[in-house]
């Protein structure tokens, strides 16, 4: 395994920002920058060449503009919620709404927009870059948060996020993170998706889960077998099926010679398509968000999102990427 540091770029104060990336034994690579604690690279090594298979940018300004959270770690709550205000063992605290008056992506209190401490370990078969910072913000409590990215030798990427905070609170992050199997000026639409998903969730005009679960079958959100993703557009939250063996999501490229699986210990996954500079209606980026269902706090059976007083919560998502040599 090989660990490289080097400066990504400065934000205005003149706090630098570094790029860690992660190489094992087959030169698969990642790189992740303390600005957002975003996933900013992962390649791959095909006929001598190196293959990305992320829509990202190379430089900082782009994510100091980054209006659909290219790669970032959003928190404390990822997705939409649909109130602001919110009272938790008597301690109320008050969002600052920024979507149609409800709060997307924890709006001004994002892990999104701050420079973390970045720190790299290697292992024996892996290597990690681990992220820490404070958030002392308009949620409840002090959180000390942490965002690892764990490479293996198995072309396996982990990253774990993991929070304490001394007032109960909200907390349900995750990787704003985008795919492209064969370049990120491509369309995606003859990529082929399979959600281990029997049911979505009904949201409203804004995008605000309604409460509803909607059965897949026979409709457009029915990837229970693998299938092209056509020129639907999507940002909708899938329920992952409680028995799914290892697996919630598959992506593979058009033409089958890269394979990517996604799992975690969560029970949703928000799909949704783009093009990271909104200038087409071909959608060139495919989000794959893994974390508890969107606004579960405030629907009965959506999951629990709130993080005890001094307790320490742990969610993990693993990223397994297999060539067509790997079949």
């Amino acid at each position: 395994m090989k660990v490289v540091e080097k400066e990504f770029g400065q934000l205005p104060d003149g706090k630098i920002v570094t790029a860690f990336t992660l190489e094992n034994t087959n030169h698969t690579q990642i790189t992740a920058i303390s600005y957002g604690a975003t996933w900013q690279s992962f390649s791959v090594e095909r006929d001598g060449e190196k293959q990305e298979l992320l829509v990202q940018f190379d430089d900082l300004a782009a994510y100091l503009d980054n209006p659909f959270h290219f790669g970032n770690t959003i928190g404390r709550v990822g997705g939409r919620l649909s109130k602001t205000e919110y009272t938790l063992n008597g301690t109320q605290f008050t969002l600052t709404p920024n979507d149609h008056g409800n709060v997307l992506h924890s709006g001004i209190n994002g892990f999104d927009a701050v420079n973390w401490h970045g720190e790299a370990h290697h292992m024996e078969t892996a290597a990690e870059v681990i992220f820490t910072r404070t958030f002392d913000d308009e949620f409840a409590g002090q959180l000390d948060a942490q965002v690892t990215y764990r490479l293996d030798d198995e072309d396996r990427l982990e990253i774990i996020f993991s929070g304490v905070s001394t007032e109960n609170t909200l907390f349900n992050p995750m990787t704003h993170v985008y795919f492209n199997l064969v370049g990120k000026n491509k369309d995606i639409s003859q990529h082929k998706l399979q959600i281990a998903s029997r049911q979505h969730l009904e949201v409203n005009h804004d995008t605000i889960p309604t409460g509803k679960l909607i059965d897949n079958q026979f409709t457009k959100f029915d990837f229970a077998h693998l299938h092209a993703l056509g020129q639907e557009h999507y940002d909708d939250a899938w329920v992952c099926d409680p028995d799914r063996q290892g697996v919630s999501v598959g992506l593979t490229s058009p033409d089958e010679t890269v394979t990517l699986t996604v799992d975690s210990d969560r029970n949703g996954v928000v799909i949704f398509t783009a093009n990271p500079d909104d200038s087409s209606s071909i959608k060139t980026a495919l989000a794959i968000e893994m974390q508890t269902l969107p606004d579960a706090v405030n629907h009965e059976g959506f999951g629990d999102i709130v993080l005890p007083a001094n307790d320490t919560k742990t969610y993990t998502v693993t990223y397994q990427i297999k060539k067509s040599e790997d079949k």
